[in-house]
């Protein structure tokens, strides 16, 4: 089985979609904030990595999300194949973040 790391580059309609190949694990790295992982074709198998015997294998389907924890590392895989969306909300503390107010000019 291959190796592979969502933080490398990508085929994809959108760049926040991404296909996981078949016999290929993909590692998803902690990230400082939560994120969602959604499925938007085929079936996805996960696991958190990094966690010894208390990790549990996760099944999705297209249409399927999953709450992926701050600081929290990953590998999934299609079966046979897939393809995901990977969301991350903005910081609510991050100035660029902020939606910009709306003003009326007078």
């Amino acid at each position: 089985m291959e190796s592979a790391s969502m933080m490398i580059g990508h085929q994809a309609a959108t760049p926040w979609e991404w296909s996981l190949a078949r016999a290929t694990a993909t590692r998803l790295r902690a990230a400082p904030r939560p994120r969602w992982l959604l499925v938007t074709a085929g079936r996805v198998w996960l696991t958190q990595s990094g966690r010894g015997s208390e990790s549990e294998d996760v099944w999705l389907g297209a249409g399927e999300r999953l709450l992926l924890p701050a600081g929290s590392d990953w590998v999934a895989e299609g079966w046979p194949e897939a393809r995901v969306e990977l969301l991350e909300a903005p910081a609510l503390n991050d100035a660029s973040a902020r939606r910009p107010s709306l003003r009326h000019a007078a």
